[in-house]
């Protein structure tokens, strides 16, 4: 097992690599990404890498990359530019309550995904995450003090498919969720012009997806595509990133390594509106097809506006 570099040192590490990258390259978005990651470089943990997903375990086709693409470049300066962040994949701890409405979900025995608290007793998280319905804990770490709901039935998506096409489940729990505020759905026009969200889980800060659920954290992330509809060196996003044309949104990893990983699955991704509010845009599901390790290399988010309209059939019913 490789060891563990300190996120203090590694924070103030890449700090120190956006101030000097800025100062480098202060007008060129992809200038800025090369010195970045050669001054952050030294002090980052080794890249564990994962088998190819592709049958018989070919490598991957060469092909455009996250620093190809200049919507992902120049949403990276944006957070650059706000703070060097902490590092989900080593994203900063929540205080306080106000992002108490994300969940963490599981079975009678492990915690093992995300979800989000979307009316008094329903919660919206991963449809690959269906053997994992059985409970659902409101509180900062699983493994601490916090409150544990008892689900009453699990609703999939009735299109989930292998390819984890429409990949969003909804729980009803038994009892209603007192002293939390549910949280609201972003509309289509704020998530069509999205350029920074934030993601929140609790899942594995590892790069190679191992651990259990512990904290949970948040981190900012720079936008890729929206709607899974651009192209990247003539090719199309599904084809660079996996993603489903017009139901998933692509996001990159900030400032290296900042990523949902491994637990996060079904988990926000929000979006401040103008008024400063923070509103559901999509639900964690996958890494992009870029991923040379089991997380940090970017993620996929089914976008919740596509499904309100079956959100809302199902709430009827709940």
């Amino acid at each position: 097992m490789s060891k563990r570099v300190p996120i203090k040192r590694i924070s103030a590490t890449v700090a120190k690599a956006v101030r000097d990258a800025h100062r480098a390259a202060p007008e060129d978005d992809r200038a800025f990404f090369d010195e970045l990651k050669a001054r952050a470089a030294p002090a980052m943990p080794p890249r564990p890498m994962v088998a190819a997903r592709s049958i018989g375990g070919e490598s991957k086709p060469k092909g455009p990359r996250l620093g190809d693409d200049p919507r992902y470049l120049a949403n990276l300066r944006t957070i650059a530019r706000r703070a060097a962040n902490a590092r989900i994949i080593g994203g900063t701890p929540i205080a306080g309550k106000e992002f108490d409405d994300c969940v963490a979900v599981g079975d009678d025995e492990m915690w093992g995904c995300t979800g989000t608290l979307i009316a008094p007793n329903v919660v919206l998280t991963a449809g690959h995450c269906e053997r994992l319905h059985t409970r659902v804990f409101v509180g900062q770490d699983p493994t601490k003090k916090g409150r544990i709901f008892k689900v009453r039935t699990h609703i999939r998506h009735p299109k989930f498919d292998a390819a984890l096409r429409n990949d969003v489940m909804i729980l009803i729990l038994e009892k209603k969720v007192t002293g939390v505020t549910p949280r609201k759905m972003a509309p289509k026009a704020l998530i069509d012009k999205a350029s920074i969200a934030k993601v929140i889980g609790f899942g594995s800060t590892r790069l190679d997806g191992t651990g259990r659920l512990g904290s949970k954290l948040e981190t900012d992330v720079p936008i890729v595509s929206s709607a899974c509809r651009g192209t990247v060196r003539g090719r199309k996003d599904s084809a660079v990133y996996g993603c489903h044309l017009s139901h998933e949104i692509v996001a990159g990893k900030p400032l290296l390594l900042h990523d949902t990983c491994k637990g996060d699955s079904g988990g926000p991704l929000f979006l401040e509106n103008a008024a400063g509010e923070w509103l559901l845009a999509g639900t964690t599901s996958r890494g992009t097809d870029l991923d040379q390790t089991m997380c940090g290399d970017g993620g996929l988010y089914v976008r919740v506006d596509v499904y309100k309209k079956w959100i809302a059939s199902v709430l009827k019913k709940a």
